[in-house]
């Protein structure tokens, strides 16, 4: 940063902070957390009033597409990273299914090289590559999965079902060398293959092809039994299912080195909210019952969801304004991820206990996942930090290129009011 900043009478919620529940005013200079106090004076720091505003270590998207390379278009890694730090994001994690796909080490270099071309005109938020499980992401021969390591692939996934028990035992095994997490989308395609929506009365009613629980539950069951033989670790990218939360909360429980996450959108849409034919709320793991969601809002607040994310994934008009069926599965909600979040668990528990769990589930939870390190607010420390504002209207600062953006509830809070990364911000406009 240019200019030393000092963040003003703000709450601190880092639990790894010695300053957590505090109001402090923070000073920033130079990528480094200078001091840390109740009251601080710095005449040559650029000051930012933060009544009423609430700093955490910085939250950190763990599963997002910017459509590059290939499409470009749709919305772009430069743009998409704008998008990322108004909507509170220090670090995102780019899913490796583009066009080529991600399966080799030039091209995690090449991502990390238009990360750091983005951060040298002033953008805060890193780009952290994923890369491929197998060539290609079809599932078949593993990638160069500990090159890809070397060169600075945080995870590994295919972005989609790993059908073959083979080919996950071996990336299983091989992630015990490199020390990086295998990424399976829990899924059995050939239950109900062709579905587009959650299984039940209201597929029914709308004469849709409909994706049942089991086709997670069997999944989730057979990638554990593979582990508990392999080693590794492992991580459900997307779950939906009650049945699927239970199995994992015995496989933690007994001691396996296993994680999962879900969207933002689970935490508040169901499979009513598609009658209609709501394309936007179509994606490759269904929205499901209430009873499904209330059990993914508790796995959150209790911990066994161990991170939330966008998964980002945005669409034009020409590829979206389509027949229901046809449209591609996925939604543009990374600008109202966090506040999506928030929202869905402020309907199980006090507001303030679902800021906290929101804030764990977008900051320590994905950096327990991808193996990064945590950024403790406290003097000497390095600055990583999301300013935020939990009870002010939320509003999207930067939009995304996308049109198949989520309908948001009415009423939705938290107004991201800057993100501070090393040396770069980003401020929201008065």
């Amino acid at each position: 940063m240019e200019q030393a900043l000092l963040l003003k009478q703000t709450r601190v919620l880092d639990p790894s902070s010695p300053w957590h529940g505090q109001v402090v005013d923070i000073l920033m200079d130079q990528g480094q957390i200078v001091e840390v106090a109740p009251h601080l004076d710095a005449p040559s720091a650029k000051v930012l009033e933060g009544q009423g505003g609430v700093v955490s270590q910085g939250w950190v998207d763990g599963q997002v597409h910017f459509r590059e390379p290939g499409e470009e278009t749709k919305e772009g890694l430069a743009h998409g990273l704008h998008v990322a730090a108004a909507a509170g994001m220090t670090q995102v994690a780019l899913l490796p299914s583009t066009h080529p796909p991600v399966d080799h080490a030039m091209a995690v270099e090449s991502l990390l090289a238009k990360g750091a071309k983005a951060q040298s005109s002033g953008c805060p938020t890193v780009v952290l590559p994923m890369g491929c499980v197998t060539e290609q992401g079809q599932g078949q021969q593993l990638a160069e999965m500990s090159d890809m390591a070397h060169h600075g692939a945080v995870a590994f996934s295919d972005d989609a079902p790993m059908d073959r028990v083979g080919a996950l035992q071996r990336a299983l095994t091989y992630s015990r060398a490199h020390g990086k997490t295998v990424m399976d989308l829990p899924l059995e395609t050939d239950l109900n293959h062709g579905g587009v929506m959650h299984e039940g009365l209201v597929s029914t009613e709308m004469g849709l092809l409909g994706i049942p629980v089991e086709a997670e539950v069997l999944r989730v069951s057979r990638d554990l039994e593979v582990l508990r033989h392999a080693g590794g670790q492992l991580h459900f990218s997307i779950v939906t299912a009650a049945q699927s939360l239970d199995l994992i909360r015995e496989a933690k429980a007994e001691g396996l080195s296993v994680t999962c996450g879900t969207t933002a959108g689970h935490l508040v849409y169901t499979d009513e909210d598609l009658r209609g034919f709501h394309r936007t709320l179509k994606v490759r793991a269904p929205f499901r019952s209430a009873a499904d969601r209330k059990a993914l809002r508790q796995g959150v607040l209790d911990g066994t969801v161990d991170m939330v994310v966008s998964d980002h994934r945005p669409e034009d008009l020409e590829h979206h304004d389509v027949e229901f069926v046809l449209s591609p599965n996925g939604m543009a909600g990374l600008s109202s991820a966090f506040a999506l979040t928030l929202h869905g668990l402020a309907q199980e528990t006090s507001q303030d206990n679902a800021h906290a769990a929101a804030v764990r589930a977008w900051s320590s939870g994905p950096r327990q996942v991808l193996g990064l390190a945590e950024a403790p607010i406290a003097a000497g420390g390095p600055v990583n930090l999301t300013w935020h504002a939990p009870e002010a209207a939320h509003r999207a600062e930067v939009p995304t290129k996308a049109v198949n953006t989520p309908p948001l509830p009415e009423g939705l809070t938290c107004a991201v009011r800057g993100v501070v990364h090393g040396t770069k911000h980003w401020l929201a406009q008065a």
